[in-house]
């Protein structure tokens, strides 16, 4: 299968063979080299300006501002960006690009310029919102794309044994880094209401609240309140805390919705708190789109000569699986084996009813086995993913955390 490049910048998505890669199109210049992704990500708020957040959004050959490290525009970090995806997928010489309707004609045409000097060649671009229109099994509808710095808002629709993907609106200053700084502004007023500590007051503390969003807002979709520790500092933190956020955000979408098209939210709206449209709708997750590609690749591969924006896509005749059940490998043991001990270097400790980890991390023996109960004090991963409230543990799971703690999950036998 030809590999699978999503430039969504809130989150690239890079598929090849069994392997995935997700990376947030941050770009850091930490004093000697370029960082992408995730450890850009988690300096922005310590080191803004070394980080830039709009090389994707604004991909031209104008002079970058601030400069930034050896970079001369946005165009040489989008090259450096790519290549360094490329390279941790394992080198696919063939790659099937999934593009937003915000990138124009100009920006595409840079792009392939870039990709020239790249070692894999373009098998073809196709219209993201298209794909997600696909996937979505709806005859008509309006992708909602939630972008680093805005909106953008693309109407599709079935045309044959097609679905095709329209012209997009965009919604400037809406997008993911104005919601996270609206989510941090109310939860950091809970913070000094229940304990007088500000985290927006200090660099660390502001990039340690920013970094714990995404565990909170995934807990409060199964839990009554999430538990937020910066600083030494512990706060509970509701949904109604942040249900303004989501409200603000409904009011500025609403009028700009058919009342009787679908809308397709794709995620992290799903997790916006007080988020509520009086328009039919459903939520979505970009790791749809390898499936939707995986089952008409041989419809949206392009020659050389002919590389342009697709904005067609074969109709879905099978239910596009999630990522994990797609990517996941066979599970070595039955679902009824759960875990019995969590091994932390050479000690493995029992799991019992409710265990405590050292690093906050709070586990649950339930029926259907051992669950995340509750959130850590720093950002928790289960195999690399960002863990979930009430998320089910295997036996070979790994757990790791930002703050180095890493630990397995393993069974004892008598």
């Amino acid at each position: 299968m030809t590999a699978i490049l999503d430039l969504h910048d809130s989150s690239l998505r890079f598929w090849h063979a069994d392997v995935c890669l997700e990376s947030p199109g941050y770009a850091w210049f930490d004093g000697s080299q370029f960082r992408f992704g995730l450890p850009a990500m988690r300096t922005q708020r310590r080191t803004p300006r070394a980080v830039n957040t709009r090389y994707w959004s604004q991909l031209s050959t104008q002079p970058l501002s601030p400069p930034l490290g050896q970079a001369r525009h946005g165009a040489d970090l989008v090259h450096a960006h790519l290549n360094e995806l490329h390279q941790l997928a394992s080198q696919p010489q063939s790659v099937l690009l999934t593009v937003p309707g915000s990138m124009d004609r100009e920006a595409l045409s840079l792009l392939l310029g870039i990709v020239e000097h790249l070692p894999f060649h373009i098998a073809g671009i196709v219209h993201r919102s298209a794909v997600i229109g696909a996937a979505s099994g709806l005859n008509r509808g309006l992708h909602v794309e939630l972008q680093l710095h805005q909106t953008l808002i693309t109407p599709f629709s079935v045309d044959g044994d097609c679905v095709v993907a329209a012209s997009s609106q965009v919604i400037p200053g809406e997008g993911m880094l104005a919601l996270q700084d609206r989510l941090a502004t109310a939860i950091a007023g809970s913070f000094v209401a229940q304990t007088r500590f500000d985290p927006l007051r200090s660099a660390d503390a502001e990039q340690s609240l920013y970094d714990a969003l995404p565990l909170a807002l995934t807990t409060l979709q199964s839990q009554t309140e999430a538990q937020i520790a910066i600083s030494g500092y512990s706060a509970r933190i509701t949904r109604d805390d942040l249900r303004g956020v989501g409200t603000a955000y409904s009011q500025m979408l609403e009028p700009l919705l058919s009342g009787d098209t679908p809308a397709v939210l794709e995620n992290p709206l799903d997790l916006l708190p007080g988020l509520t449209l009086s328009v039919p709708h459903q939520n979505t997750s970009g790791a749809v789109i390898a499936n939707v590609v995986a089952e008409g690749e041989s419809q949206l591969l392009q020659a050389p000569e002919q590389l342009a924006l697709n904005r067609k896509v074969p109709v879905v005749h099978t239910a596009a699986a999630t990522l994990e059940e797609a990517l996941s490998p066979p599970p070595a043991v039955t679902p009824s084996a759960p875990p019995t001990h969590i091994l932390v270097g050479a000690r493995a400790r029992r799991i019992e009813e409710t265990t405590t980890l050292n690093n906050g991390l709070v586990l649950q023996r339930t029926e259907a086995g051992i669950t995340v109960s509750s959130a850590a004090s720093a950002t928790v991963f289960i195999n690399s993913e960002l863990a979930s409230a009430g998320q089910l543990l295997n036996i070979g799971d790994h757990l790791t955390d930002e703050t180095g703690f890493n630990a397995q999950f393993i069974v004892v036998e008598d």
